[in-house]
């Protein structure tokens, strides 16, 4: 059994966890007068101070001194920042040999040759095919742990580390996986996109081991087409979530039975009439590797696919 671990996670979970905000509030302004006897709301000095370990801690106390009064502005009444707390180096690396031993033992893995790290590229093929919206863009670029470099580092002269060239650690992953075969390989990751990829995975967060079979990782593609992915800033369909997808998708078991679904979804809820491209876009952003420089395409037959006018009066009227 050879174990392929999403790597970026392991970065991030424990950089972070080598940091946090301290969070500082100050009230109760004392304002200058000027020389016409009017006070300065520009600059005033807040004589109370107090610290917390979170921010919502820190606004109830601030409710609590201040009042919930709806005048109530920011640098005048009161102020709130955060302060970082950052642990050693030593603490992060720590953090990321204790959690990759921890993952090797629960899947009975020898850390020097069983297991193989995976990290993404700096770059990302996704970003140039997004067109709709920025991939990724509702992320914020300057929230990254502080010791990222360092722990990428480490990995990669402790461990058996692959780094992607222009591709995520999820499309390695899924490359692995086919590659290795999906009962000679287990995805060691918390991401529910690599559901979509055939074979054994174990979420070491919920300690849950599982195997996405072909007909299940098709499905999960498919379903995921339509309602898109907020957290990567897809969007998929207006207006379909889980719920419609799942009654869109109901029944049908072949790859042409929901390709042809999805193809006609994506004519009559895009609200495009390039609605090709779009659907297009949507699955190459969606769509995790199996081979290496893999693009998911449109099938031969949607050019020529049309929408039953009955069935599609019918869909508008219920409102699915």
């Amino acid at each position: 059994m050879i174990g392929l671990l999403d790597g970026d996670i392991v970065v991030f979970r424990c950089g972070f966890a080598a940091e946090r905000n301290l969070w500082h509030i100050a009230w109760n302004p004392q304002y200058e007068t000027t020389e016409e006897g009017i006070r300065d709301l520009n600059s005033p000095e807040f004589t109370e101070t107090k610290e917390f370990e979170y921010k919502k801690e820190a606004m109830e106390y601030l409710d609590r001194v201040v009042g919930r009064k709806n005048s109530r502005v920011e640098d005048q009444d009161f102020m709130i920042w955060p302060e970082k707390q950052l642990e050693p180096l030593s603490y992060a690396l720590q953090g990321v040999k204790t959690l990759i031993n921890r993952v090797c033992e629960e899947c009975a893995l020898d850390p020097r040759f069983d297991l193989k790290v995976y990290l993404s590229s700096s770059k990302n093929f996704r970003h140039q095919i997004a067109k709709t919206r920025p991939y990724k863009g509702n992320r914020k670029v300057a929230h990254r742990p502080t010791y990222e470099k360092e722990i990428k580092k480490y990995m990669m002269e402790n461990y058996d580390c692959i780094v992607g060239d222009n591709e995520e650690a999820d499309d390695l992953m899924g490359i692995a996986q086919t590659a290795y075969g999906p009962e000679d390989s287990v995805i060691i990751s918390l991401d529910k996109d690599l559901d979509q990829v055939p074979g054994l995975k174990y979420n070491w967060v919920h300690d849950i081991r599982y195997n996405i079979d072909s007909d299940t990782a098709r499905y999960n593609f498919y379903h995921q087409l339509l309602t898109g992915d907020t957290t990567d800033n897809i969007p998929g369909l207006p207006g379909i979530g889980p719920g419609k997808a799942k009654k869109a998708l109901h029944g049908l078991k072949t790859q042409e039975e929901m390709e042809e679904e999805c193809i006609r979804m994506y004519q009559i809820h895009s609200g495009q009439e390039d609605w090709e491209k779009y659907m297009l876009e949507m699955g190459q952003l969606l769509w995790i590797r199996r081979e290496v420089g893999e693009l998911w395409q449109l099938p031969d037959y949607s050019m020529q696919a049309g929408v039953d006018a009955e069935w599609a009066q019918e869909l508008t009227l219920t409102g699915e």
